[in-house]
């Protein structure tokens, strides 16, 4: 296989057996998943609230427009991203015939990167109201109350300083590897790290802030504004919002399945070359996409086009990885009868190319005109983070695990319970907003004659069906949470695990 090809061009030296120890895998993990229950909960609130008003009435930290940014935010940076640094400092050493440059740096940065999503999380749910006074409205303290930017000053300085250690650590690692070439899921991994750096960087950059201290520290108001203003901050919004999908979670799912979907399987990759191919595409294409958010909206009519056109451009590097993908399975579908994670990442893989085909359409204006602001975009954005990008994380996670922790897998049958809730969960939740979205779309199209509330009343019955797919989505983020807990607390020993 790729991953074996690598490894039998080292020296006799880089044949040496490696212990791995793995101590910073495992507290990623265990953080990613602890996380990814938290945040799967609020996202269950959410979705209840919308056929129950009265849930936690009073409870102001719980009302909808807290819980819900603190789920959307969190599921990313909470879960997502940490599950990804996880798995990349347990296949990049792997990778490149080397340990973990710093098992102590990276325990670092997690607890750094945690603290960041505990700050952030408490200042979007202000659990203290307005006993904070004046301070409450301090922008490093306070959201920004913009889509993907909720996070506070404070918080995102946190993450930055975490996700820079992760960067020197995994680089570190990488500078001292065994084996010349460098396998696509390393490339992918890099990708991820420094497209993250970048976005995040930009996405909340704290203007307001820095605006706010020079006026009421220093009385500098002639001074040239720091933040982003206008049509530009709508663009710079939505280059952020869209790139975390694109250039995060993406590029951070798609190299834990180039690793673990031949490891799973024990098969060859399919082709390196459309690997890499996919790779620059990628990097390439969806820094330009952004902006499809705002067809309509108050930017340039060219960049709204310019927008679309690239949105299917994206067919190319998604084609390339989906093609991958099935090509390497295309003599191993036996497999799925038994395989739990081979399971995950076919139904990933597909969801993927759904989920992106999905993305391409949506950016035609006349799509828009229907789908724009209904509940079609909150089934989409599920279907890429849930459907694809964490079905890749959870497969990945079941595949470590008695590697990591050297046991067998705790229970073949929850871990199948995990994928069937997870599958049957978002494909419910997929279509009833989907269909709820053009439904929609469709009344308000036809506001001259119809009251706003039938619309509303109309949606009851699709918010049901996706409070039941939450129910079943969240049932597997517990499931698989549960059997890696019992896998890592078991007293059986596999010595025979730990190296792949």
């Amino acid at each position: 296989m790729a991953v074996q090809q690598i490894m039998q061009t080292a020296t006799a030296r880089s044949q040496e057996k490696i212990h791995h120890r793995d101590e910073a895998v495992k507290w990623w993990l265990g953080v990613a998943l602890f996380n990814v229950i938290v945040f799967g909960v609020f996202g269950l609130i959410t979705a209840y609230k919308m056929v129950m008003p009265g849930l936690f009435n009073g409870v102001s930290w719980l009302a909808w427009p807290r819980i819900r940014p603190a789920h959307v935010n969190g599921v990313v940076f909470g879960w997502l991203v940490p599950v990804s640094i996880g798995l990349f400092q347990y296949f990049v050493p792997r990778l490149s015939g080397t340990t973990l440059y710093s098992e102590k740096l990276s325990k670092i940065a997690l607890g750094i990167w945690e603290a960041g999503v505990i700050v952030a999380t408490l200042g979007i749910l202000n659990p203290w109201g307005g006993e904070l006074g004046a301070g409450s409205l301090n922008p490093w303290w306070m959201t920004k109350g913009k889509e993907w930017e909720d996070y506070n000053a404070i918080s995102n300085l946190l993450i930055t300083v975490a996700l820079l250690i992760v960067d020197y650590v995994v680089f570190r690692t990488l500078a001292k590897r065994r084996y010349r070439q460098i396998y696509v899921a390393v490339w992918y991994a890099v990708g991820m790290l420094l497209w993250t750096s970048l976005v995040y960087v930009v996405g909340n950059w704290p203007g307001q802030a820095i605006d706010w201290t020079l006026h009421n520290y220093f009385g500098w108001d002639s001074l040239p504004h720091f933040g982003f203003a206008g049509s530009n901050d709508a663009n710079v919004n939505w280059f952020y919002g869209h790139s975390i999908v694109g250039l995060v979670a993406t590029p951070g799912a798609i190299a834990v399945a180039y690793y673990f979907i031949p490891k799973s399987i024990n098969a060859p990759l399919y082709s390196h070359k459309l690997s890499i191919i996919g790779f620059w595409t990628l990097g390439a294409i969806y820094f330009w996409v952004g902006a499809h958010h705002l067809i309509y909206g108050p930017i340039p009519y060219w960049l709204q086009t310019v927008a679309t056109v690239f949105s299917f451009l994206l067919f190319v590097p998604v084609a390339a990885a989906v093609i991958n993908f099935l090509g390497t399975a295309r003599n191993e579908w036996h497999q799925l009868r038994y395989n739990v994670p081979f399971k995950f990442f076919m139904a990933a893989t597909v969801m993927y190319f759904v989920v992106s085909a999905q993305g391409s359409f949506m950016a035609l204006r006349p799509v828009q005109a229907i789908t724009h602001f209904t509940d079609y975009t909150i089934g989409h954005s599920h279907l890429a983070l849930f459907g694809f990008a964490t079905m890749f994380s959870f497969g990945a996670v079941l595949y470590a695990a008695p590697r990591i922790w050297r046991r067998p897998l705790y229970s073949e049958g929850i871990a199948d319970w995990s994928f069937w809730l997870a599958f049957i969960g978002i494909t419910i939740y997929v279509l009833s907003m989907t269909a709820a979205g053009i439904y929609q779309g469709k009344l308000w199209m036809d506001y001259p004659h119809l009251p706003f509330i039938v619309t509303v009343v109309d949606m009851v019955p699709f918010w049901h069906a996706r409070a039941g797919g939450g129910v079943l989505m969240v049932l597997s983020m517990i499931l698989v949470a549960f059997n890696v807990y019992k896998t890592a607390t078991s007293e059986e020993v596999d010595q025979a695990n730990g190296t792949t």
